[in-house]
């Protein structure tokens, strides 16, 4: 096992799953240099990383500048989005998200609590909705960036378990690459 009760199998698994022409070797490389750490507040880590054909700009805009259009962009993922405090595009934004995870239907109150423009970062704080039914605070991290004439899209979700029962969000996980290629695929066909 490589840390908190993920195997290196399940990594490359996904990796090379959502990840055609991915090499899964280094992926699991760069895996174990971020790989999920726990502080005494028991906070963890899980990163999931995927290769689009997309430019690094394009699917950071979409993020950063057109959230209200990513329901269109989804493919039925993201059924709805609504703004709740501030403008779209703040940081400090409130917007309440209706998702589809693991064939359920969800709801997330996020705020946007931060944005690093060069390094193309976005970073959402839950603050109400279904995971946090399991988890006592989740953070996702986006990160866009170009590799070639591709983009490598990392996601990073930070959570505290409310107990050691609860199972690692691998679902959640794979809502997220799903998202990605989602958004990427309406992205090309524009």
């Amino acid at each position: 096992k490589v840390s908190e009760g993920f195997s290196s199998s399940f990594y490359i698994s996904q990796c090379a799953k959502h990840n055609n022409s991915a090499n899964p070797i280094s992926y699991f490389l760069g895996f174990l240099a971020s790989r999920r750490s726990k502080t005494m507040a028991q906070i963890r880590k899980m990163d999931c990383q995927v290769m689009i054909k997309s430019t690094a700009d394009e699917f950071y805009n979409a993020f950063r500048s057109k959230p209200q259009f990513l329901p269109k962009m989804s493919n039925g993922l993201i059924k709805d989005v609504k703004l709740l405090q501030g403008d779209w595009n703040s940081v400090g934004a409130v917007r309440l998200w209706s998702y589809s995870s693991e064939g359920k239907s969800q709801m997330v109150k996020e705020i946007f609590e931060k944005v690093d423009e060069k390094s193309k970062t976005m970073v959402y704080k839950l603050v109400e909705g279904d995971l946090l039914n399991s988890y006592n605070s989740w953070r996702n991290i986006i990160t866009i960036r170009p590799v070639g004439e591709r983009s490598m899209v990392k996601w990073t979700m930070e959570f505290k378990k409310q107990n050691e029962d609860i199972p690692d969000p691998v679902g959640y996980a794979d809502s997220l690459i799903a998202l990605t290629n989602n958004i990427d695929a309406y992205l090309l066909n524009v």
